[in-house]
């Protein structure tokens, strides 16, 4: 199956949407007084990555082959996804489009040539 980032990011609204805890629903959409819960995302996120880092380390050190962690980097990977696709629906950021200006931006960078 392949999706869109849009439809990825539609998937992920819909879900957050659909349910929450203690009456609070898990879309908020970000608006100028909401930043402690965007840094409450943020904060979610790099704890994701971290958790990836930390199956890393354990790789790197030797206690696990990347071949029998790649599951466990898989999912942490994923949960970063996740958390990083929250932050675009509900900050309101077309990653797309972000991507692709930032894409142009690093081919002038770095004097790229298409």
């Amino acid at each position: 199956m392949s999706l869109t980032l849009n439809e990825i990011k539609e998937i992920q609204k819909k879900f957050d949407t659909s349910h929450g805890v203690d009456g609070k629903s898990f879309y908020v959409p970000v608006g100028e007084n909401d930043a402690a819960y965007l840094e409450h995302m943020a904060v979610c996120l790099v704890g994701e990555v971290g958790e990836f880092c930390n199956v890393l380390k354990k790789v790197v050190r030797g206690d696990l082959s990347l071949s029998d962690a790649k599951p466990d980097l898989a999912e942490e990977l994923t949960d970063s996804f996740i958390y990083l696709i929250k932050i675009a629906n509900q900050f309101d950021v077309d990653l797309e489009a972000e991507f692709l200006a930032k894409v142009e931006k690093n081919k002038v960078r770095f004097k790229l040539d298409e």
